[in-house]
């Protein structure tokens, strides 16, 4: 009795390409050609470059009618659309171009209404970009963010181009943190703003790409701590170069004014920290929540009465980030009752500058997740704020 032989594997038939990206190409995987960029490069957080066929020289109208016996008109190249050409690899993109059209011409006002804060971020910043690339490729991506809120046929696009921008920048600024020198102390320094900018203005959905988490903590809360660290560790160079010498001198300002100001008693900061003292019993921990309490205070300060410009009143709520001592930070990042209680009364100020289009959203959407995470008992501590804000739980 003859054994039959092995049946022979066959292999599923499918299509071949020859049009898919050049790193997918490298990498011998298959590219799904989504454009502007594939999702393996969108995943591995790289720039993706198609390699598309190089399109035939258009032939000239003899040859057309040559061939056809009649004439035919032949497209300019120049009627193509930017976004649709092929761009060679290290090389700006139609699209790229028009996002640093855009920064130039309008995301760059949006940080201040200071008439020479605006023409640093509109001029110098985007020249120190051209010398380092992490700092353009963190414009690019917070243009892409911006834009996006105007063009939401183009939104899913120009979201997956501020990740893209977002991960090469960081992946490139990451290896000069490492070993970060005093020529690259001031280009980190504008990374680390277009960073957090970045971070509050990606979309707040938990599932995006963009978005880092640390449980209910977000983002820019870390970010803007780190942006302080540049600034201790490499003050005398950054102070050095004079042209940033009236940016620093505004903040160096209102910081005077927020130390000097005795602020009003607020009843809802009052009765946060009457709680807290009734129910926490370590020393240290009190005294690190009472000082956030009291720079809360400060900061509340200047959202009374009509005495404060928009960009005091922005400076002010972030002072309070500046100020906070690390063991507050840390019993944040450890989800402390009592310490996200605190943070609760941040969002109404948050909410109050909602005008802001990066800050647009962010007091009700943390003081949701503040909400979220407290045990049922300490969400009775927030409920001046909820009302404050206008959230309803």
């Amino acid at each position: 009795m003859s054994s039959s032989p092995p049946p022979k594997s066959t292999r599923r038939p499918h299509a071949k390409t020859r049009t898919g990206c050049r790193v997918c190409k490298s990498r011998k995987v298959k590219c799904d050609e989504t454009r502007p960029s594939c999702r393996n490069c969108v995943r591995r957080g790289i720039r993706c470059d198609f390699n598309a066929p190089v399109q035939p020289q258009a032939p000239s109208p003899q040859a057309v009618r040559a061939s056809t016996g009649h004439t035919s008109q032949v497209t300019s190249p120049a009627a193509a659309s930017l976004h649709q050409q092929s761009t060679p690899a290290g090389w700006f993109s139609g699209l790229d171009l028009e996002l640093l059209h855009h920064f130039t011409t309008s995301t760059c006002f949006t940080f201040s209404s200071e008439p020479m804060v605006r023409n640093f971020w509109r001029v110098n910043v985007p020249r120190l970009g051209f010398t380092y690339q992490y700092v353009l490729e963190a414009i690019l991506s917070l243009a892409a963010l911006h834009l996006a809120r105007f063009k939401p046929q183009r939104r899913d696009t120009l979201i997956e181009q501020a990740m893209i921008h977002h991960n090469a920048s960081s992946s490139m600024a990451l290896a000069v943190l490492n070993n970060l020198s005093p020529d690259e102390s001031v280009p980190m320094f504008f990374f680390s703003m277009l960073t957090t900018y970045i971070a509050f203005g990606s979309p707040k959905d938990s599932d995006n790409l963009l978005i880092v988490s640390h449980g209910v903590m977000p983002e820019w809360l870390f970010l803007f701590r780190g942006m302080r660290s540049v600034i201790q560790l490499n003050g005398d160079a950054i102070n050095s170069v004079m042209s940033l010498g009236f940016i620093f001198n505004c903040g160096r300002q209102m910081n005077e004014i927020w130390e000097a100001n005795t602020p009003p008693e607020h009843e809802g900061l009052k009765e946060l920290e009457s709680t807290v003292r009734s129910y926490v019993k370590d020393p240290q921990k009190l005294g690190d929540l009472c000082h956030g309490i009291d720079a809360l205070r400060r900061s509340f300060a200047f959202f009374y009465g009509s005495n404060f410009t928009d960009d005091q009143r922005l400076r002010a709520a972030f002072m309070w980030l500046f100020k906070l001592n690390d063991n507050f930070v840390n019993l944040l990042k450890g989800r402390d009752n009592e310490a996200l209680c605190v943070l609760s009364f941040f969002c109404v100020l948050l909410q109050r500058l909602d005008f802001t289009w990066w800050i647009e959203g962010w007091g009700v959407h943390l003081v949701e997740r503040i909400y979220n995470v407290l045990d049922e008992g300490y969400r009775l501590w927030i409920r001046w704020p909820i009302e404050e804000i206008g959230w309803v739980p």
